[in-house]
């Protein structure tokens, strides 16, 4: 057990998987090796030092800034990774798609990484390789068990063309596997995973805990969120940030209201169900997935028969 200096639950901890806690976290003043041993862990090799070039999130859409992070950093080993946060699912992306509206960002987001290097008079031999990591807060993969996910140019033998350029997807929905193990056995990539989805769940204290006991750079990020949690700033930030999420749900609620009232009663269904279905992917009972969607046990069953989930 840690020494309660150490470490102690914090209730007023602001989650690390909301975007603007998560971007603080990972380039804050004191960040920077929070950040190198997430990226080491991550593209399993040894970082040095990490430079971020761009911690600021696009202004140009407040739509944008609340869904996504963006940190554009160079590696020491001079490798470029963009690393991003994707809380919810896009608009319009569901199972039946695919979530190809996340896939194609990553792809769009890795491309304009690689392509706005400087080229004029460099051999394409020396562009810097390039990464784009996605945190995803939900299933993107449901037909894979595995939380990480990675991707490269392949043939349809599975040969690599050339190792320049890669996307990761890490899906913290699927760490259920991943708690079960001793914080001992796991991996650099699952224990920050686990960290990053559960520092303010009071019913994974004890594991993070061990977390914290086991690897300084966790350690330090609690500090850092510690500290991001109790400043006035930070959670009047963060504050606004949720108040500006209830009121685009309120939108979205007052819509389904309007919809229903217009006769739009099986497309409102639909989406009911397909809510219901992001829920089985995360492990929720058919209680709880009730209480939020609105359907009847017997809708919610006959979903779960037709799915096969």
């Amino acid at each position: 057990m840690i020494d309660d200096e150490v470490y102690k639950y914090d209730r007023e901890l602001l989650p690390p998987t909301e975007d603007g806690v998560f971007k603080t976290l990972l380039t804050g003043n004191d960040s920077e090796p929070v950040l190198r041993d997430i990226i080491s862990s991550i593209l399993q090799i040894p970082v040095i030092e990490v430079t971020v070039r761009n911690a600021e999130p696009p202004i140009s859409d407040i739509d944008e800034k609340r869904e996504r992070f963006d940190v554009n950093c160079l590696i020491d080993n001079g490798e470029q990774v963009d690393v991003e946060l994707q809380t919810s699912p896009m608009r319009g992306d569901n199972f039946d798609n695919n979530h190809s509206g996340i896939k194609s960002r990553a792809i769009f987001n890795l491309c304009d990484l690689h392509s706005a290097q400087e080229g004029r008079g460099v051999s394409y031999r020396k562009l810097l390789r390039s990464f784009q990591i996605t945190f995803c807060d939900y299933t993107v993969f449901p037909e894979r068990e595995d939380f990480v996910n990675r991707f490269s140019f392949r043939n349809t033998d599975g040969d690599e063309l050339l190792d320049a350029v890669g996307i990761i997807f890490i899906e913290l929905s699927k760490l259920g596997a991943v708690l079960k193990k001793p914080v001992e056995e796991m991996t650099g990539i699952e224990a920050w995973s686990v960290y990053l989805s559960c520092a303010d769940e009071p019913e994974n204290a004890e594991v993070v805990r061990k977390l914290i006991e086991t690897k300084e750079e966790i350690k330090l990020a609690n500090d850092i969120l510690r500290g991001i949690s109790h400043d006035p700033d930070q959670r009047a930030k963060f504050m606004s940030r949720r108040r500006f999420q209830m009121d685009l749900d309120h939108d979205k609620a007052e819509s389904f209201e309007e919809g229903k009232i217009e006769g739009k009663i099986e497309g409102i269904l639909e989406g009911k169900l397909e809510i219901a279905k992001q829920l089985f992917a995360r492990g929720m009972s058919v209680d709880e997935i009730t209480k939020i969607t609105g359907l009847t046990r017997e809708e919610i069953e006959q979903l779960r028969k037709q799915t096969a989930i």
